[in-house]
């Protein structure tokens, strides 16, 4: 008997992989990547909200300009207090910089935008490829998000922790390090062990 209750829980979990479209696939790769506040679910609800921007090629900053509408939209009613204070601790620990959080996406975004260009760019290049082969829209976005599932990689954010890195203040650093483990499992990346001189 044992047997074959394994046997049906191997069986169950290939179907389950096979099941997964590619979007499912990248949402449960960004999960596992490091994103602690959003569930699968909540990250899924993300991605169908910039879907259409992927597939209109949109530029990435017209991307990026989406992206905190679409977060917001994705966030439950019942995590908002948890954002809420996460973001009134950080303005409250870089007050001394007259720093707050949304002014530090703000600095952040460009160099941001250099270490993530290239991987948009592929992701870019086959939804475009997909779009003049003549696939239809379900088509195009799953060879988009199998792309994207295919470039998002821990030495991928560990490039961008690098970038952020070198672009933002100590104090800056040290409230990131401090407030982030909330949204993000930092301490998968190297990064979360460095320590700003000044």
């Amino acid at each position: 008997m044992r047997a074959y209750t394994i046997v049906a829980a191997v069986i169950l979990a290939i179907v389950y992989v096979h099941a997964q479209t590619p979007k499912s696939k990248f949402d449960s790769k960004a999960k596992s990547l490091g994103i602690a506040f959003l569930t699968v679910a909540e990250i899924a609800k993300f991605t169908d909200c910039i879907d259409d921007e992927f597939y209109n090629e949109a530029t990435i900053d017209k991307v990026a300009d989406q992206c905190i509408p679409c977060a917001l939209n994705c966030v439950p009613m019942s995590k908002y207090t948890t954002l809420m204070g996460m973001m009134t601790k950080m303005d409250k620990c870089m007050e001394k910089e007259k720093q707050t959080t949304l002014k530090l996406i703000d600095k952040i975004m460009p160099p941001a935008k250099t270490v993530l260009t290239k991987a948009y760019d592929a992701i870019m290049t086959d939804v475009k490829k997909a779009k003049k082969n003549g696939k239809k829209k379900a088509a195009v976005l799953d060879k988009g998000y199998e792309t994207a599932a295919a470039v998002t990689t821990k030495a991928l954010i560990q490039q961008l922790c690098k970038k952020l890195y070198d672009k933002i203040t100590k104090l800056e650093w040290d409230c990131f390090k401090q407030h982030a483990d909330a949204l993000i499992t930092f301490k998968n990346y190297n990064c979360s062990t460095w320590e700003k001189k000044k």
